[in-house]
């Protein structure tokens, strides 16, 4: 995507089969966020156009369709168009899975290959994949040969350790594989989420690397600003913001403000209390509201201090001060 294509972020993104989602701005998929109150809230205030779950982790066997249909409920109920993403380690069961979300109503199917949470990575499932590109080629295959014309990707990061295996290795494996979009975090599994000074070359470089491939960038996208230059530098196709959302759920919609040339109203203090206190209303977890909280407001405002008390004398009567809570929940097992 050339600095004139970058409006093309609002053009939808036309997938296999006919199918499409409203336009290429995603959110991207965060475990022990993208569930329950999140979705609804996001949903109901127009944050997003679409949907991608978190990981459904495969590991002994293909889920039976109601618990299909039961993992894809939240999305289902919102309505809005929605990438099922999956992970494991077989192939076959992988790909008997994918075939199984489709028909629960999944738009299309993503195989993560990227998460790099010890978890994930000391059972060889998601970001270690990058360590086997002939098995995320066969993977894919198998993915395909199941599910017909219906739109598969999948996400990576750069590499295991080291930039250079997404070009050697990674990158002609997907080229082989031939899916329809492939969404790249530009860091390796083994830098987490610490900075890095050259994301942009890197993800100039993915886009090298899988010329006429969907290419959806993700990696330290926070502001509309952070999204628009990406796609003017990178050429991405498409974005994939997920961090970002934490700080500012209306990340965006105000994307999208800015490529139409207009302005959201300010974001302002009422409106993010009347955010959280949404998703109060819907059940989110104490954890999860004091971590939005801390996000939307700094956990030094005076504003975050009022909003726990709000919360504690309103909403969640149990809820404790954040100096006797972790940071950031434990995300909860999704093995089917």
């Amino acid at each position: 995507m050339s600095a004139g294509d970058v409006q093309k972020l609002l053009a939808p993104l036309i997938l296999r089969g006919g199918t499409a989602l409203p336009c290429r701005l995603l959110p991207g998929p965060m475990e022990a966020v993208t569930d329950g109150a999140w979705i609804t809230q996001l949903t109901a205030h127009k944050y997003v156009t679409s949907w991608w779950t978190p990981f459904l982790r495969i590991s002994t066997g293909v889920p039976r369709p109601s618990r299909l249909a039961a993992h894809l409920k939240p999305f289902l109920t919102a309505g809005l168009p929605f990438i099922a993403q999956l992970m494991g380690t077989d192939g076959s069961l992988l790909a008997a899975a994918a075939k199984g979300l489709f028909a629960a109503g999944a738009t299309a199917v993503d195989l993560n290959c990227a998460c790099p949470m010890a978890a994930v990575t000391r059972n060889s499932a998601g970001g270690t994949c990058l360590q086997k590109p002939s098995w995320i080629r066969e993977t894919l295959l198998r993915m395909r040969a199941a599910v017909g014309d219906r739109p598969i990707g999948v996400k990576v990061r750069m590499g295991w350790q080291e930039t250079s295996e997404f070009t050697h290795d990674i990158a002609p494996a997907l080229r082989e594989a031939t899916p329809d979009f492939v969404t790249v975090h530009f860091r390796t599994v083994c830098e987490q989420y610490q900075p890095v000074p050259d994301g942009h070359a890197r993800m100039a470089a993915a886009r090298e690397a899988l010329p006429g491939m969907t290419l959806i960038g993700s990696g330290d996208l926070f502001t509309p600003q952070d999204i628009v230059a990406m796609a003017e530098q990178c050429g991405v196709d498409a974005v994939a913001p997920a961090r970002g959302l934490l700080r500012n759920p209306r990340l965006l919609a105000e994307t999208a403000a800015l490529l139409r040339g207009t302005l959201l109203p300010p974001y302002s203090d009422d409106d993010r209390r009347e955010f959280l206190s949404g998703c109060a209303a819907d059940g989110a977890p104490h954890g999860f509201l004091l971590q939005m909280a801390a996000n939307l407001y700094g956990k030094a405002s005076s504003q975050f201090n009022d909003f726990l008390a709000h919360l504690t004398a309103i909403h969640q009567p149990t809820l404790q001060p954040p100096c006797h809570r972790s940071a950031s929940p434990t995300p909860p097992s999704r093995t089917i």
